[in-house]
């Protein structure tokens, strides 16, 4: 049902005059679906909380790699995830929620300052600091991060890796960079060279003195002593390669430590360098040819600068920590170490960053490939706590969803091995990285092709790109594709043999099995042909090379058959997907609505008859067509953008309320929606720009919502909260007469039902919308 504004405007107009703002509705008007984007409702399967553990070594949950204490209250703690964007504690790392990083667009996080003056103003170092590759610069939020800028003028696309506020000025601001360090005297607007070029690894002040600075490069140390305006270079008496770290302690600060991973074939690993005059000269304190710090054991090599931290208890300076793959501990001002932990138990490993809580010194938290824990140490030993529950920043590589059960898939992820999702929780099964493919059979079975499919030899050398392929219509039949294509009739079977199929002698970019017969096979190949065959399950099977692709698929392809109408294929050949209607021999360009993105995975709806499809597009993008349709709309929203998707799953039983996509993304886990009901006026929002523009965060949320809008001349407004059919379940506000000015309002949303919303803002007759998914 269509509401004008003048209607509701009418409808509200006898409540009373509230002092509080506007905006929260379902926008129930249908609008044109080429202007607009039919309103998916994405929200966050997870892993959320910490997942348990079903393996004999320490798990994780994701990768972080710095941690930053609000200035003044002890409850606030900033998390980055390299990957992920940008997390926030408000109660000491008991728990953790993602900020608006999320619609950032493709880039990565290294580093996060907050204005100790109002800590609403963020500065968002981009780049990874732990693969040391560059991004974007610094972006900024002046709203606690529910929104970001890109504040990066005369810096370019350097990768920030620290970012410091001059203690007495909160304009001035020094970034430490993969190309020199760089000042901002204007709150970040435009940034000027300080010292031009180095790979820094590191920038801290000199406790006691905001003036004064330490940074180190992959091979050297700077210190300034007028807030960066000028550096100067200081030499070691041995050995400083491959990625500097610091350590200084409030105890003295005149003490400074500094190691280097140092390089172990050379026998120049991890030297400790001590200087007792705030830097500017150094004694060796631990040779670099004795115990390496950054390997699993005291003779083991590591793996670079990419897992390194240091530094000192706050209370004693001669109390220094070093961490890569475990955690070391000097009591003597770096002389001697002791190993505290042993992979893999006790802590993740590798750590990325130690760091002392500034408002307990008895508080040390290590940011790690796993996460967030927290070292408390006691006159009777050291103890271990995992402070990482809301840091969902899974790294998956691949995933894939049991097609018999809506609450069982699984991920390979990074440094995470592969979580396992069973029952609505998180189990972590196996350890260490886990690229391989997933696929999951009609009989319940998931298998891993790259690995040798559940450990039985595959029938030729395993590699991360095998696609492997069931159907319900004969559960023991699968299909596995390398150059060639090979099928077994007897899957479950640990004896399984294979038989060679094809003869393409090319690579197999795609490959699909008829839904409604199984002897029907399309492949498409890497040099862009199209075969068929229609007698997949014969002792002797042939293909036919029924059309050549019309694009290049030397990279990616894929390929849908229709059930209703088995004649019609649609394949993709990157960033275009086709359209057949005479079983591959001809095609037609089927991209009308899609951005020029490669499409990474098609899912068909086999319950609908209208031809419903969805498509992975570029990095974090859903796509939606049916035959009705004259183009692909967006079916993107609530996802998030600041990261890529790796992998696109569908459950589908026929039952919409029931079915689900899902995709899983390199840093923000698994997200997931209903599939979309043509039967349903679609939920949409309008395009949020200029005037009355609303900002909805957090998005999706569980109890609460931050509204925030600026109303640019007095004007009546109003707000009210509905659901997916236009009803009005809440009314928030109504106001006559609304004075100019930026409002900013938190809404309590707890007693909604999990589902879609959207935030709707009526300003004289001037509509804006913004959908809300309630959790």
């Amino acid at each position: 049902m269509i509401r004008p504004a003048a209607v509701l405007l009418k409808r509200y107009a006898n409540m009373k005059n509230i002092r509080c703002i506007v905006l929260l509705i379902l926008l129930n008007g249908y609008y044109n679906l080429t202007n607009s984007q039919i309103t998916a409702q994405w929200k966050l399967t997870g892993p959320v909380k910490f997942p348990a553990n079903n393996t004999p070594q320490i798990n994780g949950i994701g990768r972080i790699s710095q941690l930053v204490f609000h200035p003044s209250d002890s409850n606030k703690i900033y998390a980055v995830s390299a990957s992920g964007g940008l997390f926030l504690s408000k109660d000491g790392a008991q728990s953790w929620n993602a900020t608006g990083t999320d619609k950032l667009l493709d880039i990565s996080c290294a580093s996060v300052c907050v204005d100790h003056t109002n800590d609403k103003i963020l500065y968002l170092g981009s780049g990874d600091a732990n693969y040391y590759y560059k991004s974007s610069g610094v972006w900024k939020s002046t709203d606690g991060g529910a929104t970001w800028n890109q504040s990066s003028t005369g810096m370019s696309n350097r990768l920030t890796v620290d970012l410091l506020m001059d203690p007495a000025d909160n304009k001035v601001l020094l970034a430490a960079t993969n190309n020199g360090i760089l000042k901002s005297t204007d709150a970040g607007a435009t940034w000027t060279v300080k010292k031009t070029g180095g790979e820094f690894q590191q920038m801290i002040f000199k406790p006691k003195d905001p003036k004064t600075l330490y940074a180190v490069t992959v091979t050297e140390f700077f210190r300034s002593t007028d807030m960066g305006e000028t550096w100067t270079s200081v030499s070691f008496p041995g050995p400083a390669i491959a990625g500097g770290r610091l350590g200084v302690s409030p105890a003295d600060p005149t003490i400074l430590y500094v190691t280097f991973v140092g390089d172990f074939a050379n026998g120049e690993s991890t030297p400790v360098y001590r200087s007792a005059d705030a830097g500017l000269t150094f004694k060796i304190v631990k040779p670099a040819n004795t115990t390496n710090l950054n390997g699993y054991s005291e003779s083991q090599k590591g793996q670079g600068r990419y897992n390194y931290a240091m530094t000192v208890d706050p209370l004693n300076a001669n109390n220094v920590w070093v961490a890569g793959h475990c955690v070391w501990n000097s009591k003597d001002g770096g002389i001697t170490w002791k190993r505290l932990t042993s992979w893999p138990k006790g802590i993740h490993t590798d750590m990325h960053h130690l760091v002392y809580s500034p408002h307990n010194p008895k508080k040390l938290f290590n940011a790690n490939d796993g996460g967030v824990w927290m070292i408390t140490e006691t006159p009777t030993g050291i103890s271990w706590k995992i402070m990482s529950d809301g840091l969902s920043c899974t790294e998956n590589y691949h995933a894939g969803q049991n097609p018999l059960d809506k609450n069982k898939m699984g991920t390979g992820t990074q440094d995470n091995g592969i979580i396992s999702y069973t029952g609505g929780n998180w189990i972590t099964t196996k350890g260490g990285d886990y690229y391989e493919t997933f696929a999951c059979d009609y009989n319940g079975k998931t298998y891993h092709p790259s690995a040798g499919t559940q450990g039985v030899p595959l029938p030729y050398t395993a590699n991360t790109s095998n696609i492997m392929e069931f159907t319900p219509l004969k559960k023991d039949v699968a299909f596995i594709t390398d150059t060639e294509i090979w099928r077994t009739d007897s899957v479950q079977s640990a004896s399984r043999t294979w038989l060679q199929i094809s003869n393409f002698n090319s690579k197999v970019r795609a490959l699909c099995i008829s839904p409604v017969n199984a002897n029907v096979v399309y492949a498409v190949t890497a040099d862009g042909r199209v075969f068929r065959s229609d007698n997949a399950l014969d002792d002797s099977v042939s293909f036919k090379n029924v059309s050549t692709a019309p694009a290049g698929t030397s990279s990616k392809a894929n390929i849908a058959v229709i059930k209703s109408a088995p004649a019609v294929v649609y394949m993709s050949c990157g960033n275009t997907i086709y359209r057949s209607g005479d079983k591959g021999a001809t095609w037609i360009n089927a991209s009308a609505g899609l951005p020029s993105l490669n499409i990474s995975k098609i899912h068909h709806d086999i319950y609908s008859k209208d031809e419903s499809m969805y498509i992975a597009v570029g990095p974090a993008s859903v796509y939606y067509k049916n035959k009705n349709l004259t183009s692909w709309v967006n079916y993107s929203h609530g996802l998030p953008t600041i990261t890529n998707i790796r992998d696109f799953m569908i459950y589908n039983d026929g039952n919409y309320a029931n079915s689900v996509l899902r995709v899983a993304y390199y840093g923000r886990g698994v997200w997931e929606t209903p599939l979309y009901n043509s039967s349903v006026t679609p939920i949409t929002e309008t395009t949020n720009e200029g005037n009355n523009a609303l900002t909805v965060f957090p998005n999706p949320s569980k109890e609460s919502v931050n509204i925030s809008f600026i109303i640019p001349e007095t004007a009546p407004a109003e707000l009210a909260i509905c659901d997916a059919l236009g009803k009005v379940v809440k009314v928030i506000v109504d106001i006559k007469k609304l004075n100019p000015g930026e409002y900013n309002h938190t809404i309590d949303i707890s007693a909604l039902k999990p589902g879609a919303y959207v935030c709707k803002l009526n300003v004289n007759g001037v509509v804006k919308s913004k959908v809300l998914v309630k959790e």
